[in-house]
């Protein structure tokens, strides 16, 4: 047998572990459903007529008959920033009692990353062992963990990217478009994806997307009526600065955005919200210049960049985002596998790989060693774990950028890199 057979082997045997301690680490109540909870109540409170953008969020859980205990004191406080479209996605899972909604959601999910996985491999590589170690390795990221933990929604976000992706390497601009305007409507920053295609010059593509886009506009309009859509729009009115995003959450450490880390790096200064502005206006540039003189993104590096910059971009943006990225880590595997990646950005990549080890979750076991190593310092044991994600996701971007720029410069013929191992 093969060393690379016997090294897929043993990471999956160590994927089948990892997967029982996850599920050991999901809630056995209610009470604990973390971010299904918003998710069913505010559908919930859509299918009763409750409009769930009018008032806080107690108030809107309280009209909805309590489906889920009671309130902890951060979820009194937090606003429900789910899009119309979003609530009336996961409006299915509310004739369920909440428990089996709970597990028909994480059912939901397992199958949407199963699926994921099987079209980003079998159409961008590596094949064969590498393939399943690579598909391993991704089943081990953290972020992917703590997405469950969460009861989150950004593996079904993967799925949409991967055929989205999917799509545009096979030239169906049409359903690429609408499959990335689907992304926007449900989560709202993927609309930043726009950005790509209109660098590629992907006009059919572009077209669809804000087609749909205002398709999908008007059916929520005709679903929910103006009312609900226009306390959502709301939100996106400036709060602190950051359009509708509260001072608490656009400082909370685990907050990925750009900008937020810019003002805390200068501490919040006057002058720090417009530094941090010009950054990211900085990195949209830059991303689309080096995506606009790309002719075939063959694995997918520039597209896997816009995630990474919309990601940053977001006024919100948290950790397990960083679930999105999973294209970009297997473009390199393939890269490299065909001998087309250079040795110091297969370095760059996995230094965000193992960065993301210690973002925490239940298979963040590097986290909980640096938490015990600063014992005694409360704030550093939950703030750098906290960073570790913002790092990785940093990282991240500079992969896909070398990666990207080096698919902009056309190759000598013939030339190959030897693969890194």
């Amino acid at each position: 047998m093969r060393v690379r057979t016997q090294i897929a082997i043993a990471l999956w045997i160590i994927v089948g572990t990892a997967a029982v301690v996850v599920y050991k680490a999901l809630p056995s109540s209610v009470a604990g459903y973390q971010d299904f909870r918003p998710y069913y109540v505010g559908s919930q409170a859509l299918r009763r007529g409750i409009n769930p953008y009018d008032s806080d969020f107690e108030t809107v859980f309280i009209e909805a008959g309590r489906p889920l205990g009671s309130l902890s004191a951060w979820e009194r406080t937090e606003p429900l920033l789910d899009t119309p479209a979003w609530l009336i996605f996961f409006e299915p899972f509310t004739f369920l009692k909440p428990a089996t909604a709970y597990w028909a959601w994480a059912t939901f999910n397992v199958l949407c990353l199963a699926a994921a996985l099987f079209v980003l491999i079998s159409d961008i590589g590596p094949p064969g062992a590498e393939g399943w170690t690579v598909a391993a390795l991704m089943l081990l990221y953290p972020p992917i963990s703590i997405n469950f933990w969460f009861a989150q929604s950004e593996i079904l976000l993967l799925l949409i990217f991967v055929l989205a992706l999917r799509a545009l390497r096979r030239r169906h601009d049409g359903a690429a478009g609408v499959m990335l305007a689907a992304a926007a409507l449900l989560r709202a920053y993927p609309l930043g994806m726009l950005g790509y295609l209109i660098a590629r010059r992907n006009w059919r593509a572009t077209g669809y997307c804000l087609a749909t886009c205002l398709i999908g506009s008007a059916l929520a309009v005709a679903f929910l009526g103006f009312q609900p859509i226009i306390s959502f729009a709301r939100l996106a009115v400036p709060i602190s600065g950051i359009p509708g995003v509260p001072s608490g959450l656009s400082r909370h450490p685990a907050n990925l955005n750009l900008g937020s880390f810019v003002q805390l790096v200068f501490g919040y200064r006057g002058w720090a919200f417009a530094a941090g502005l010009v950054i990211e206006l900085l990195l949209a540039g830059l991303a689309f210049a080096i995506t606009a003189k790309v002719e075939d993104d063959r694995y997918g590096c520039g597209f896997s960049l816009w995630i990474v910059v919309i990601t940053l971009l977001s006024p919100v943006a948290w950790p397990q985002f960083l679930v999105c990225i999973v294209p970009l880590y297997v473009g390199t595997a393939a890269a490299n596998h065909e001998g087309r990646l250079a040795r110091r950005v297969l370095n760059v990549a996995g230094t965000s790989y193992l960065a993301a080890l210690f973002m925490g979750g239940p298979l963040g076991f590097l986290s909980q060693g640096l938490a015990r190593a600063v014992a005694g310092h409360a704030h550093a044991s939950y703030v750098l774990p906290a960073e570790a994600a913002f790092i990785s996701l940093v990282f991240a971007c500079l992969a896909a950028l070398w990666m990207t720029a080096s698919e902009a410069v056309p190759a000598t013929a013939g030339a190959r890199i030897r693969p890194a191992v």
